[in-house]
Protein backbone atom coordinates (compact mmCIF):
# COMPACT_ATOMS: atom_id res chain seq x y z
CA UNK A 1 0.00 0.00 0.00
CA UNK A 2 1.32 3.56 -0.63
CA UNK A 3 1.74 5.34 2.72
CA UNK A 4 2.87 8.94 3.21
CA UNK A 5 3.62 8.36 7.42
CA UNK A 6 6.31 6.12 6.42
CA UNK A 7 6.73 5.09 9.65
CA UNK A 8 3.65 3.43 9.72
CA UNK A 9 3.30 -0.05 10.37
CA UNK A 10 2.99 -2.30 7.46
CA UNK A 11 0.97 -5.37 7.81
CA UNK A 12 2.04 -7.18 4.09
CA UNK A 13 5.23 -8.49 3.55
CA UNK A 14 7.53 -6.69 0.39
CA UNK A 15 9.55 -9.10 -1.55
CA UNK A 16 12.23 -6.71 -3.23
CA UNK A 17 15.06 -7.64 -5.52
CA UNK A 18 17.92 -4.76 -5.49
CA UNK A 19 20.05 -5.08 -8.63
CA UNK A 20 23.13 -2.65 -8.12
CA UNK A 21 26.91 -2.94 -8.15
CA UNK A 22 27.73 0.46 -6.24
CA UNK A 23 28.47 -0.98 -2.44
CA UNK A 24 27.80 2.37 -0.92
CA UNK A 25 24.38 3.43 -2.60
CA UNK A 26 23.07 -0.32 -1.71
CA UNK A 27 23.83 0.23 1.41
CA UNK A 28 22.11 3.13 1.90
CA UNK A 29 19.36 2.12 0.14
CA UNK A 30 18.67 -1.04 2.55
CA UNK A 31 18.73 1.31 5.38
CA UNK A 32 16.56 3.03 3.94
CA UNK A 33 14.06 0.45 2.83
CA UNK A 34 14.69 -1.21 6.30
CA UNK A 35 13.75 2.19 8.50
CA UNK A 36 10.93 3.01 6.03
CA UNK A 37 9.12 -0.06 5.56
CA UNK A 38 8.98 -2.18 8.08
CA UNK A 39 7.60 -5.82 6.73
CA UNK A 40 10.21 -6.17 4.08
CA UNK A 41 12.65 -9.51 2.54
CA UNK A 42 15.37 -7.29 0.36
CA UNK A 43 17.39 -9.60 -1.26
CA UNK A 44 20.63 -7.85 -3.27
CA UNK A 45 22.75 -8.87 -6.19
CA UNK A 46 25.14 -7.02 -8.25
CA UNK A 47 24.80 -7.56 -11.45
CA UNK A 48 21.65 -8.94 -14.50
CA UNK A 49 22.79 -12.38 -14.61
CA UNK A 50 22.19 -12.80 -10.69
CA UNK A 51 19.10 -10.64 -10.69
CA UNK A 52 17.61 -12.83 -13.36
CA UNK A 53 18.40 -15.86 -11.48
CA UNK A 54 16.81 -14.58 -7.68
CA UNK A 55 13.87 -14.00 -9.75
CA UNK A 56 13.60 -17.27 -11.68
CA UNK A 57 14.24 -18.82 -8.34
CA UNK A 58 10.96 -16.83 -6.10
CA UNK A 59 8.48 -13.84 -6.45
CA UNK A 60 9.24 -10.25 -6.19
CA UNK A 61 6.96 -7.34 -5.82
CA UNK A 62 9.04 -5.23 -6.91
CA UNK A 63 12.58 -5.13 -8.77
CA UNK A 64 15.24 -2.45 -8.58
CA UNK A 65 17.63 -2.23 -11.76
CA UNK A 66 20.57 -0.20 -11.74
CA UNK A 67 20.38 0.51 -15.39
CA UNK A 68 24.69 0.47 -15.96
CA UNK A 69 25.51 -2.60 -13.56
CA UNK A 70 27.62 -5.47 -14.93
CA UNK A 71 25.57 -7.29 -17.71
CA UNK A 72 22.96 -4.64 -17.86
CA UNK A 73 24.16 -3.33 -21.25
CA UNK A 74 22.22 -0.37 -20.37
CA UNK A 75 18.25 -0.26 -21.95
CA UNK A 76 18.99 -3.80 -23.42
CA UNK A 77 18.92 -5.15 -19.77
CA UNK A 78 15.72 -3.55 -19.05
CA UNK A 79 14.34 -4.86 -22.16
CA UNK A 80 15.04 -8.12 -21.22
CA UNK A 81 13.65 -8.32 -17.70
CA UNK A 82 10.80 -7.14 -18.84
CA UNK A 83 10.61 -9.56 -21.67
CA UNK A 84 11.52 -12.52 -19.23
CA UNK A 85 9.57 -11.67 -16.01
CA UNK A 86 6.87 -9.48 -17.16
CA UNK A 87 4.58 -10.05 -13.91
CA UNK A 88 7.23 -8.45 -11.70
CA UNK A 89 6.94 -4.43 -11.58
CA UNK A 90 10.63 -2.77 -12.56
CA UNK A 91 11.90 -0.07 -11.46
CA UNK A 92 15.11 1.74 -13.13
CA UNK A 93 17.65 3.33 -10.89
CA UNK A 94 20.74 5.37 -12.30
CA UNK A 95 23.23 7.95 -11.11
CA UNK A 96 22.48 10.26 -14.28
CA UNK A 97 19.26 10.84 -15.70
CA UNK A 98 17.75 12.75 -18.64
CA UNK A 99 14.37 13.07 -20.03
CA UNK A 100 14.73 10.59 -22.81
CA UNK A 101 16.45 7.98 -20.33
CA UNK A 102 13.29 8.72 -18.54
CA UNK A 103 10.93 8.56 -21.00
CA UNK A 104 12.30 5.09 -22.92
CA UNK A 105 12.55 3.60 -19.99
CA UNK A 106 8.54 3.74 -19.49
CA UNK A 107 7.81 3.07 -23.17
CA UNK A 108 9.65 -0.10 -22.34
CA UNK A 109 7.36 -1.13 -19.49
CA UNK A 110 9.36 0.05 -16.65
CA UNK A 111 7.20 1.52 -13.63
CA UNK A 112 9.25 3.99 -12.58
CA UNK A 113 12.56 5.65 -13.05
CA UNK A 114 14.57 7.01 -9.63
CA UNK A 115 17.60 9.10 -10.22
CA UNK A 116 20.26 7.97 -7.07
CA UNK A 117 19.68 11.88 -6.10
CA UNK A 118 16.39 11.64 -5.09
CA UNK A 119 16.00 12.60 -1.80
CA UNK A 120 15.65 10.13 0.67
CA UNK A 121 11.68 10.25 1.94
CA UNK A 122 10.64 11.25 -1.98
CA UNK A 123 12.49 7.85 -2.93
CA UNK A 124 11.09 5.50 -0.18
CA UNK A 125 7.34 7.23 -1.07
CA UNK A 126 8.27 6.12 -4.74
CA UNK A 127 8.98 2.50 -3.89
CA UNK A 128 5.58 2.43 -2.39
CA UNK A 129 4.16 3.78 -5.08
CA UNK A 130 5.32 1.58 -7.80
CA UNK A 131 4.84 -1.86 -5.39
CA UNK A 132 1.47 -0.93 -4.92
CA UNK A 133 1.23 -1.16 -8.43
CA UNK A 134 1.56 2.60 -9.72
CA UNK A 135 4.29 4.50 -11.79
CA UNK A 136 6.79 7.03 -10.69
CA UNK A 137 8.70 9.40 -12.56
CA UNK A 138 10.32 12.54 -11.15
CA UNK A 139 8.64 15.71 -11.62
CA UNK A 140 11.29 17.35 -13.71
CA UNK A 141 11.30 14.49 -16.09
CA UNK A 142 7.52 13.67 -16.39
CA UNK A 143 6.34 16.00 -19.18
CA UNK A 144 9.75 15.29 -21.21
CA UNK A 145 8.76 14.24 -24.80
CA UNK A 146 4.80 14.66 -24.29
CA UNK A 147 4.96 12.02 -21.45
CA UNK A 148 1.72 12.09 -19.08
CA UNK A 149 2.18 10.05 -15.47
CA UNK A 150 0.01 9.55 -13.35
CA UNK A 151 2.27 8.16 -10.16
CA UNK A 152 -0.74 6.70 -8.22
CA UNK A 153 -2.36 4.72 -10.56
CA UNK A 154 -5.11 7.15 -11.70
CA UNK A 155 -7.33 6.88 -14.36
CA UNK A 156 -7.79 9.42 -17.23
CA UNK A 157 -10.73 11.15 -15.79
CA UNK A 158 -8.96 10.91 -12.25
CA UNK A 159 -6.20 12.87 -13.05
CA UNK A 160 -8.16 15.56 -14.73
CA UNK A 161 -10.14 16.02 -11.36
CA UNK A 162 -6.97 15.87 -9.23
CA UNK A 163 -5.20 18.31 -11.58
CA UNK A 164 -8.04 20.73 -11.27
CA UNK A 165 -8.21 20.08 -7.35
CA UNK A 166 -4.92 20.82 -7.05
CA UNK A 167 -5.72 24.67 -8.70
CA UNK A 168 -8.15 25.05 -5.41
CA UNK A 169 -11.31 24.53 -7.37
CA UNK A 170 -14.65 23.15 -5.71
CA UNK A 171 -16.34 19.54 -6.87
CA UNK A 172 -18.79 22.30 -8.32
CA UNK A 173 -16.02 24.03 -10.49
CA UNK A 174 -14.82 21.10 -11.66
CA UNK A 175 -18.06 19.36 -12.49
CA UNK A 176 -18.87 22.70 -14.72
CA UNK A 177 -15.32 21.99 -16.09
CA UNK A 178 -15.16 18.82 -16.95
CA UNK A 179 -18.93 18.44 -17.99
CA UNK A 180 -19.91 15.89 -15.32
CA UNK A 181 -22.40 15.66 -12.50
CA UNK A 182 -20.82 16.87 -8.77
CA UNK A 183 -21.75 13.61 -7.67
CA UNK A 184 -19.91 12.13 -9.88
CA UNK A 185 -16.86 14.38 -9.19
CA UNK A 186 -17.27 13.14 -5.27
CA UNK A 187 -16.86 9.44 -6.47
CA UNK A 188 -13.43 10.48 -8.71
CA UNK A 189 -12.21 12.03 -5.71
CA UNK A 190 -13.60 9.38 -2.95
CA UNK A 191 -11.24 7.25 -5.51
CA UNK A 192 -8.48 9.47 -5.76
CA UNK A 193 -8.06 10.04 -2.09
CA UNK A 194 -8.22 5.65 -2.31
CA UNK A 195 -5.36 5.93 -4.46
CA UNK A 196 -3.75 8.44 -2.95
CA UNK A 197 -3.99 7.01 0.62
CA UNK A 198 -5.14 10.34 2.16
CA UNK A 199 -8.10 11.37 3.78
CA UNK A 200 -8.85 15.03 2.74
CA UNK A 201 -7.80 17.74 -0.19
CA UNK A 202 -5.01 18.97 1.55
CA UNK A 203 -3.30 15.82 2.03
CA UNK A 204 -4.43 14.76 -1.47
CA UNK A 205 -2.24 17.76 -2.96
CA UNK A 206 0.53 17.59 -0.56
CA UNK A 207 1.08 13.93 -1.28
CA UNK A 208 0.57 14.59 -4.99
CA UNK A 209 3.27 17.53 -4.84
CA UNK A 210 5.75 15.72 -2.68
CA UNK A 211 5.91 12.20 -5.03
CA UNK A 212 6.11 14.46 -7.94
CA UNK A 213 2.53 13.06 -9.36
CA UNK A 214 2.27 15.01 -12.73
CA UNK A 215 -1.65 14.48 -13.69
CA UNK A 216 -2.96 13.67 -17.06
CA UNK A 217 -3.88 17.37 -18.64
CA UNK A 218 -7.48 17.70 -19.09
CA UNK A 219 -9.74 20.72 -20.70
CA UNK A 220 -9.67 23.42 -18.83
Amino acid sequence: MLAFNMDQTETALLRILLADDHPLFVEALRALIERHIAANELTIVSDLDAAHRAMMAGRFDLAILDLHMPGASGFEGVRRTLAQFPETPVAVISGSATAVDVKRAIELGAKGFLPKTLSPDVLAAALRVIAAGGTYVPTEYATGGGMAISAAGLTQRESEVLTLLMRGQSNKEIGRALELKEITVKLHVRNIFRKLKVRNRVEAVNAASRLGVVPVSGRR
